[in-house]
């Protein structure tokens, strides 16, 4: 499923609705896939309370819809969570996808991705972007920004796992 129809679908559930009403300040701030670990149909959808400065997360899998409790924003004291704007959010999950494997298999064509963490969000210098991670059987990190209107690749960067090592 792809994103628009998810997050309509929870959007419509009677937990979604009844959280909702409890907390009217929140935004939608994220959606996270692991591609491996998950089915097709499932996401994580956040929902950020910039008063309060914590998140709320939707996991929805199998078609069921659990509510984490609300905790902590992973991120710089500093930096400030936006509000994905979904209007701009374009192009369909799969062409990111495709996307992606075509930029990896043409740019970095030794590192085979074995894990692909996606997670659209908005960041200050980009805006909406797919934040798309390969894990690669070489122990890199590829990572990609990619406009979520146009499908432009933004940024691109290939680290070493062992690089991100505590010495």
């Amino acid at each position: 499923m792809d994103l628009k129809p998810a997050l309509q679908k929870l959007e419509k559930s009677p937990d979604f609705k009844k959280w909702h009403q409890k907390n009217k300040n929140t935004y939608f701030s994220y959606a996270f896939k692991i591609l491996e670990e998950m089915g097709s149909d499932d996401w994580q959808l956040g929902f950020y309370d910039k008063k309060k400065d914590r998140i709320t997360t939707f996991m929805m899998v199998g078609g069921n819809i659990n509510i984490r409790p609300e905790e902590e924003v992973f991120k710089k004291e500093d930096t400030k969570v936006n509000e994905v704007q979904l209007d701009s959010v374009r192009l369909a999950f799969d062409s990111i996808i495709a996307k992606s494997n075509e930029f990896q298999n043409k740019n970095f064509p030794n590192d085979k991705s074995v894990k692909t963490i996606v997670i659209l969000q908005n960041i200050p210098k980009y805006g909406n972007v797919w934040n798309i991670t390969f894990v690669t059987e070489a122990f890199n990190t590829l990572n990609m920004k990619i406009d979520a209107s146009s499908g432009k690749i933004l940024e691109h960067n290939l680290s070493s796992i062992l690089s991100f090592r505590q010495k």
